[in-house]
Formats: C-alpha cells, sequence, structure tokens
C-alpha cells in the first residue's frame, strides 16, 4: 500500500507552496500596518465637479474624502451659491467614511450657479 504523499505531483506541491506564501506574505503585511500605520483623525476635503443642467435645475456632483486614517460618520455638508438675495444653500449628509476613502454625491440649485461663488463648509461630523 502506498503513501498518500506519494500520490500526490509536483504541480500540486507548487499550488499548495505558493498558495502557503501568499497567506504569510498577508499575515506580515497586516501585522506591519497595524504596527507602523499613523493613527490620523478624519480629513474631510471636498471637490466640486462640472456643473451640468437637469430638467429641474442644476446639479453638481461633489466628492469627499478623507485623507486620515480614522473613519467620519454622520457627516453633514453645506455648500452655498450666490449671494445676498440670490444665495441657495444645499445640503449633503453622508452615513460614514472610511480613513483614505471617498464618497460621490451630487447637490442641486434651482437657478445656475456660477463656479466662482461656490462655497463648500463641512458643519460636522463624530468619529467611532
Amino acid at each position: 500500500m502506498k503513501d498518500k504523499s506519494e500520490n500526490t505531483n509536483w504541480l500540486e506541491r507548487i499550488v499548495t507552496v505558493i498558495a502557503g506564501i501568499l497567506v504569510l506574505f498577508t499575515f506580515g503585511f497586516l501585522i506591519y500596518q497595524i504596527i507602523y500605520r499613523e493613527n490620523t483623525p478624519p480629513d474631510l476635503v471636498i471637490s466640486l465637479g462640472e456643473i451640468t443642467q437637469k430638467q429641474q435645475g442644476y446639479s453638481i456632483p461633489v466628492s469627499v474624502k478623507n485623507n486620515g486614517t480614522q473613519t467620519a460618520e454622520n457627516i453633514n455638508i453645506e455648500i452655498s451659491s450666490g449671494e445676498g438675495d440670490n444665495q441657495e444653500t444645499g445640503q449633503l449628509s453622508f452615513q460614514y467614511i472610511p480613513g483614505k476613502s471617498s464618497n460621490k454625491a451630487w447637490v442641486n440649485f434651482t437657478k445656475k450657479p456660477d463656479p466662482n461663488k461656490i462655497k463648500t463648509h463641512v458643519s460636522g461630523y463624530s468619529t467611532p
């Protein structure tokens, strides 16, 4: 009777060794990240895209990037266009934005906003 290890071929052994190396590399990388990753608070940066005309008004794509490593939760953003009586304000809320990631949304206005007079403001967020 032959031992089961004698029945394995060279391809099985190569695949097993490669899989083991990948698993060890992944664990090593995760441990490195835990030890050496700098824990920074949320740093939210707002970017606006080009204004597009829609059926009911004008829309602006908004991208919010979290440059910090901590997650930001319950994010509230105000975007205003115009001044005085012509001012319109839009608000966006995001449930959360993990560290080193971004979310996208759209804000709508009834009048065409002047790109030079659009103001953005993160009015608040929390950290878990």
